[in-house]
């Protein structure tokens, strides 16, 4: 889709505009708890009531309580680490690393969040199979309604198909680069053929929603007028494997963003275009 326009930027601001308005009145994927713990990687080391690379954070709580340390000495340990020394997780074989090392990647704030949501753990976190998902939808104004799955998206031609390496987002491993591989979100988009009233396509908005009702939204103007649009992925395989089901075996990053996560979603569900009112 090639509408060429004279002058982007009002358009463009127009664009982000109706955007807003659009999350206005629809969800905006606030996390919770189990969320921020999945975004910020908490799984790769950690389950809820199991001993995985580290320890359960049952067996947190509890020692946070034992140990009458409050959540914002627990929040200071999920950021800065827990030292060369640790906390003797791995003498008491509910560990297998001897230490946490700092999470550069999660913000103060969140920290408190996951260390309060840590204290409240009384058992098994919920499977995270239950929020995989195994198809898309493309759905709302559009002439071809579709449902995609990993084999769908492998077919696609070898111009659609992409490779972007990006800045991991596992706060352990921040400073090393992931491989992520699938087809751009404008390819799936013009596969769909979206309509707009008069083709006026700055009218429109495509919502991206994920399983556990996270919901983020880009203008056409973000994805078929900017830089940005060039680096929104559907993706399918992380450095030359399956996601695993802190993902789901599909998700959507928009890669060009300045903050990756704030457009991350894991267990893609659905793509929805919507008209702007007037």
């Amino acid at each position: 889709m090639n509408l060429h326009l004279r002058n982007p930027l009002p358009n463009v601001i127009r664009c982000l505009v109706a955007t807003l308005a659009l999350l206005m009145v629809g969800q905006v994927g606030a996390a919770d708890g189990m969320d921020l713990a999945v975004v910020s990687g908490c799984f790769a080391c950690h389950r809820g009531a199991g001993t995985a690379i580290g320890p359960s954070f049952v067996e947190v709580a509890k020692k946070s309580v034992d140990q009458k340390i409050a959540a914002e000495a627990l929040a200071e340990y999920i950021v800065k680490g827990t030292g060369p020394d640790g906390r003797g997780w791995l003498k008491e074989g509910k560990a297998v690393l001897p230490f946490m090392p700092a999470n550069n990647g999660v913000k103060p704030k969140d920290a408190l969040r996951l260390a309060n949501w840590i204290l409240a753990t009384k058992g098994e976190i919920p499977d995270l199979a239950h929020y995989v998902t195994e198809h898309l939808s493309i759905s709302g104004s559009v002439e071809h309604p579709l449902k995609l799955g990993v084999d769908d998206l492998r077919r696609f031609p070898a111009k659609d198909l992409r490779e972007i390496a990006v800045a991991s987002q596992t706060p352990a491993v921040v400073g090393t680069t992931e491989k992520l591989k699938g087809v751009s979100l404008g390819a799936l988009l013009n596969k769909a053929v979206m309509l707009s009233p008069g083709n006026d396509m700055r009218k429109v908005s495509i919502v991206v929603k994920s399983s556990d009702g996270h919901l983020i939204s880009f203008s056409w103007c973000e994805l078929f007028n900017s830089p940005i649009g060039d680096g929104v992925l559907v993706y399918f395989e992380k450095d030359g494997q399956p996601l695993a089901d802190d993902e789901g075996r599909l998700a959507l990053m928009s890669t060009r963003d300045t903050h990756l996560l704030g457009r991350h979603v894991r267990w893609l569900k659905s793509i929805e275009v919507r008209v702007i009112a007037d």
